[in-house]
């Protein structure tokens, strides 16, 4: 299922951010190995984005497959 987000941050340093989805709740986390288009192109606050909901090594959700829209 596709969710709808904006970034709300994003360490270029350390490679992952988080989104604040459309539909409210808690902000997810994601990192670069999660983005779909050039990765040489980081995502800047305010980008809205696709993405599907998995999880990370620690259990907790987090955005993958993330696509601008």
């Amino acid at each position: 299922m596709k969710y709808f987000g904006t970034v709300k941050s994003f360490d270029t340093d350390k490679g992952h951010g988080e989104i604040k989805p459309e539909t409210g709740g808690n902000d997810i986390r994601f990192e670069t190995s999660a983005i779909l288009w050039d990765k040489s192109i980081a995502p800047t606050v305010g980008q809205r984005l696709s993405y599907d909901v998995g999880h990370a090594s620690d259990r907790q959700p987090c955005a993958v497959n993330l696509q601008t829209i």
